[in-house]
């Protein structure tokens, strides 16, 4: 196993997806800094990077699948004829640059927007099988840093060297039903723990390049089989228990991997909040390549009513198999 990330301080996914309608870059930016021809490869090296391209295979579904989507993990009894899938239909990217003096790095925040259809599939208290959908909008930003590599040939250009974690949720999130993620952990048995509280602002390197340092802390880089943990914090107004889903696994031949987390904690804020701890244990896939772990965090009213509003927190974190 290799795992490369130094911890101190500082989070979902399928195949084949069939995302119909519009996917639109928009490449233009009043924020962008740095010359014409720096920003259009940087936008250009950006779009094409293997992390941001998987965000939205990360957190849509194929089917209409219980929480423990794919996997044989135990269902919770109150989960068993709950069956939900979220189907994106469009999504827009928009990326701002920013050069740094010297023109040898540069940032670039990625902002996308999605748009689609929740389906859940339950049971009425009569017996009845019922077909919900919910439109949403949820919307993501992560942050990438570059390197200009060949700055003084003809040959020059700009290459992704660390991907911070991606956040992202309902846009805007329902007044008086909201949720957020504010912390996710993961343990590896005997080797680190990760804590991210700040996930667009803790960047992870790409440590096979070589090429940046920086102080950042590594991808991680992980083996198949691997035993892990995670742990999630959500803040939510909702005074029913959320429902939380790891997301993990995909590859070009249809493998799918979406894990119902346990509640482990929660503490009434006594102003209309609670404060609650998910938690899960896996085991790392074996399909090599670049992928996003994340979480997602849904509102009980958004799979259990069909008149609440849609209304999600997720994370990710990008990682690789060796």
């Amino acid at each position: 196993m290799k795992l490369h990330f130094a911890m101190a301080g500082g989070p979902l996914l399928v195949a084949a997806l069939l995302v119909a309608g519009c996917h639109k870059n928009d490449l233009a930016g009043p924020e962008n800094t740095g010359s014409a021809s720096d920003v259009a490869a940087i936008k250009a090296a950006v779009t094409s990077d293997a992390f941001v391209q998987n965000d939205e295979v990360t957190f849509a579904d194929q089917d209409v699948q219980p929480t423990d989507y794919g996997t044989f993990g135990k269902i919770d009894a109150a989960m068993t004829p709950l069956r939900w899938g979220r189907f994106i239909t469009g999504f827009t990217v928009n990326v701002v640059t920013t050069v740094d003096p010297g023109d040898t790095t540069a940032t670039a925040t990625v902002q996308k927007t999605f748009t689609g259809t929740l389906k859940i599939k339950g049971i009425t208290g009569t017996g009845d099988t019922v077909l919900i959908s919910k439109d949403f909008t949820d919307a993501s930003t992560r942050n990438v840093l570059l390197r200009k590599v060949g700055r003084d040939t003809a040959f020059a250009r700009w290459v992704p060297v660390a991907s911070s974690l991606i956040v992202g949720g309902t846009s805007p999130q329902p007044a008086g039903a909201g949720i957020a993620i504010t912390q996710v952990q993961l343990f590896v048995p005997g080797v680190d723990t990760l804590t991210v509280s700040d996930p667009t602002n803790f960047y992870l390197r790409y440590k096979w390049l070589g090429w940046y340092h920086g102080g950042r802390k590594d991808c991680p880089s992980l083996g198949g089989g691997e035993p892990l943990k995670i742990n999630v914090t959500v803040v939510s107004a909702s005074a029913d228990t959320d429902i939380v889903a790891l997301r993990y696994g995909f590859d070009f031949f249809g493998h799918h991997r979406r894990q119902h987390m346990t509640l482990i904690s929660e503490v009434d804020n006594g102003n209309g909040t609670f404060t609650r701890v998910f938690e899960t244990n896996w085991f790392m896939h074996f399909n090599r390549g670049f992928f996003t772990v994340g979480v997602d965090a849904l509102t009980r009213g958004t799979l259990f009513d069909d008149a609440a509003p849609y209304s999600v927190s997720w994370w990710g974190l990008p990682y690789r198999v060796l």
